[in-house]
């Protein structure tokens, strides 16, 4: 009887309050979301363990929002090398780009960051403006936005070299492969080409349509 009355003044305080403010016995099956963190920023690349002197050019400031040509995206491009005429003990290789089947226009800016892999100590390229086989012209040094459009095939090319002697004059390792990461990407792509050298150093990005 005690818990049968007891009940009884549960459901009729709940039903005077119940205008007010309602009752329930369970939890609420959601919450209000909480505030989204913001993005973390973006971290650079670890570096890999790799001989030789860190680059000494930056690439430039990328295009802004407002430019009409956004920067390429690893997916918009094809890569490809070609192995460049040598002169003297320079040895050097081609890295080219073309855009994908169906991708639209986009624009690559200053160096690739490349590794010479497979057939000696990993090296890692110097950014340099210019070289014995190729790069800038000598009255600059600031590297241009190179526009890649449909149906160019090598639209954008960059200029590997190193020279084939130590200072020593003994032969150089040859190696087979390339690892190539684009200015506006962080994962490196491995692409076949064949050098010899005891060091090398990367050139900017020039191209069949250039601006800046």
């Amino acid at each position: 009887m005690t818990e049968r009355l007891a009940r009884s003044a549960r459901i009729l305080v709940c039903a005077t309050l119940l205008g007010v403010v309602g009752c329930t016995s369970s939890p609420p099956t959601t919450v209000p979301a909480s505030p989204k963190a913001n993005p973390a920023s973006p971290t650079a690349n670890p570096a890999s363990p790799t001989t030789g002197p860190a680059s000494s050019t930056a690439n430039p400031a990328p295009p802004t929002a407002n430019d009409p040509i956004p920067l390429c995206a690893p997916g918009q491009v094809v890569l490809s090398t070609t192995e460049v005429s040598p002169g003297a003990t320079h040895r050097g290789v081609q890295v080219n780009l073309g855009l994908a089947p169906g991708a639209a226009a986009c624009a690559v800016w200053g160096y690739p960051e490349v590794e010479v892999v497979d057939g000696g100590p990993t090296l890692r390229a110097e950014h340099t403006p210019r070289g014995y086989l190729g790069g800038l012209p000598a009255d600059r040094d600031t590297p241009p936005a190179v526009v890649l459009n449909g149906g160019v095939p090598e639209a954008a090319w960059a200029t590997v070299e190193g020279i084939a002697v130590d200072q020593e004059g003994n032969p150089c390792p040859t190696y087979t492969g390339l690892r190539v990461t684009l200015p506006n990407a962080s994962a490196p792509q491995p692409v076949a080409a064949t050098i010899t050298a005891c060091k090398v150093e990367v050139h900017p990005f020039l191209g069949t349509e250039m601006h800046g």
